[in-house]
């Protein structure tokens, strides 16, 4: 199944500079930089074959998302890799979004990051550490012990190449039956 990533919110959150060096360590060559516009990176691959992506470097042009969309699908071709993957390995935030999972961590309530939950991050299963404040603290260690599964909103940030949620809007166990958060 080949699966085109057109969300918006997520196309126009990835960072400039992520994917620079996300070409840089894929074997890209930049070509040219256009002031602080643009910068044209080239790749030949070991069948000769010559590709290029014309990397947008100010995320506040209108045409930021359609161009991380074409930059994503000339990827997919290059690698041979599914755009959720690559994806994947170029999320550094995705701001107000909601995260279903399970609790597989509950440390000490002063501890910094104190839950840990896996959850679906652009198709993938991600470990995703939370600090929470203590009623949500203990809803996440009745949801550890009676494995049920929780949801909650915030903003998703990936730090040193784990995901944190970040100001925190809702945590709440996640009713299966009703597909909606349990009060």
């Amino acid at each position: 199944m080949i699966v085109t990533v057109r969300d918006p919110d997520i196309l126009s959150n990835l960072d400039p500079q992520i994917l620079t060096s996300y070409l840089q360590a894929q074997g890209w060559h930049q070509e040219t930089q256009v002031d602080t516009k643009e910068s044209v990176w080239i790749k030949t691959t070991d069948s000769g074959e010559e590709f290029d992506i014309t990397l947008p470097l100010n995320p506040s042009i209108r045409s930021y998302a359609l161009r991380m969309a074409e930059i994503l699908a000339i990827l997919e071709t290059v690698e041979v890799r599914s755009q959720l993957d690559i994806l994947s390995d170029l999320i550094t935030k995705i701001s107000n979004t909601s995260i279903q999972g399970m609790v597989i961590r509950v440390a000490e309530r002063n501890h910094p990051s104190n839950v840990s939950i896996i959850g679906f991050v652009v198709g993938k299963p991600r470990q995703i550490n939370l600090s929470l404040s203590e009623s949500e603290y203990n809803q996440a260690r009745t949801a550890y012990h009676q494995r049920l599964p929780v949801i909650c909103t915030g903003d998703l940030i990936k730090e040193n190449d784990a995901f944190v949620l970040k100001k925190i809007t809702s945590f709440a166990l996640y009713n299966t039956l009703t597909e909606q958060a349990a009060v």
